[in-house]
């Protein structure tokens, strides 16, 4: 009966809108709200829309087709009406909930999960969630089982970890958690079968109490310490620095560190001499005092070949009327160490940007000057010298070269044991 009344009305306002009275119209406005909140949205929809202008109407009339669109899964139908009325009634929500929609559709149950609770009850959302909350973590349980069957433990675990306990999650990451166990294990022995003692311990180091790494971490320390003490046994100048940073790879090692002090104590001033840029030493006397007290000579590192050293006299120590070396006198230990005294090239003297060097008091009592002897000889038997002046000439009247010697030191067969390589504090043996 009512239907046919408000089909009547339709017939009506059809006809002419301003024919009906007012009083019928808002009934005919009602009783379409009344549809829409029935559920008969097309209904609802078409009634709605025979009011033209009148208050809401229009924007009801697209309300209920959404609606209805809705109903019908006609989805881009239902957001495009939507879109053209929101913020009227409930449109911002149902837009939120054709996201949550498409979202679940498209498999990114995340995301739809996060919309939907946003709804909360709206548009029985709540359902919805309920459900994702079963099917997100069913999902994550069968990614995560495939992931172990490809051997990818380490995604499944976190994968299993990340689910809190749901169903059988933390079984599954324990089973990922051996898995990845053994799968260290067999690693770290195969490193140690390698001959990679250091690796094999630092991995099974890592793997804490589990199995019995602990026990195989410090056979490998064990071993690594055999190894490195037959090393130490024979080890020399040149092999030093090498042991040490197999000692210092054994970190906090109370015996490694041992051996790293008798190093560094045993080698410590050599090493330094090999890095540092020409430094100064000490070795052998030689009188220096205008009354001929010996003191000891004070050599520059002049260039480095392996562990031989080139030095070169930091002073002119003695006169001479020609090209001659010293009598130096070196200590015994000094002697294994020392090669031949001669005389510096032109050659040998080119790395040097200052040429020129102080004087002996001794050596000018004996006459000598601050110029010097080259060994290098001229086609006609003369010897060129340094001058003063640091420049490369023959003898001349007034001029009286003395002798600033060189000779090469074998760091292999001596040990420097102070010093800082500075002028001032030259490395020396105590």
């Amino acid at each position: 009966m009512k239907k046919t009344f408000l089909m009547a009305l339709l017939v009506c306002m059809a006809l002419s809108l301003t024919a009906c009275s007012s009083p019928e119209i808002g009934e005919y406005y009602r009783s379409a709200q009344l549809y829409l909140g029935r559920g008969d949205y097309e209904y609802a929809s078409e009634l709605f829309a025979q009011l033209g202008e009148y208050e809401d109407a229009a924007d009801y009339s697209l309300y209920a087709a959404a609606l209805q669109a809705i109903e019908d899964e006609q989805y881009d139908l239902a957001r495009a009406n939507l879109n053209a009325i929101a913020p009227f009634k409930s449109s911002a929500r149902y837009l939120t909930y054709l996201d949550a929609l498409a979202a679940d559709k498209a498999g990114e149950k995340e995301a739809a999960l996060a919309l939907y609770e946003q709804l909360g009850s709206f548009a029985d959302a709540h359902l919805a969630v309920e459900r994702l909350n079963k099917e997100i973590p069913e999902a994550a349980i069968k990614e995560g089982r495939s992931l172990m069957s490809k051997g990818e433990y380490e995604q499944a675990r976190e994968l299993f970890l990340s689910l809190e306990g749901y169903g059988d999650s933390d079984e599954l990451a324990d089973q990922c958690t051996d898995a990845l166990d053994k799968a260290a294990y067999v690693a770290a022995e195969k490193l140690a079968e390698s001959g990679d003692l250091l690796g094999a311990m630092a991995a099974f180091t890592a793997m804490g109490d589990t199995m019995d790494a602990a026990k195989q971490a410090a056979a490998c320390r064990a071993e690594l310490h055999k190894t490195l003490n037959e090393q130490y046994a024979s080890v020399t100048l040149a092999t030093a620095p090498a042991l040490m940073d197999a000692y210092a790879a054994l970190g906090e090692d109370m015996a490694a560190k041992t051996r790293i002090d008798e190093l560094n104590a045993r080698f410590g001033c050599n090493l330094e001499i090999l890095t540092m840029s020409r430094p100064y030493v000490t070795l052998g006397m030689y009188p220096q005092a205008e009354s001929g007290e010996e003191k000891p000579v004070l050599w520059r590192v002049l260039k480095t070949n392996g562990t031989v050293l080139t030095l070169l006299s930091e002073a002119v120590l003695d006169a001479s009327a020609e090209a001659a070396t010293l009598p130096m006198n070196f200590s015994e230990a000094e002697k294994t160490a020392v090669g031949e005294m001669i005389l510096p090239s032109m050659v040998e003297m080119a790395g040097l940007t200052d040429l020129t060097c102080s004087v002996t008091a001794y050596a000018l009592a004996q006459g000598a000057d601050a110029s010097y002897w080259l060994r290098d000889s001229l086609e006609n038997g003369q010897h060129p010298i340094i001058s003063a002046s640091g420049a490369l000439t023959l003898p001349a009247e007034g001029m009286n070269p003395g002798i600033r010697p060189m000779i090469t030191l074998d760091l292999e067969k001596i040990a420097f044991t102070a010093g800082s390589g500075t002028v001032e504090e030259p490395f020396h043996i105590n």
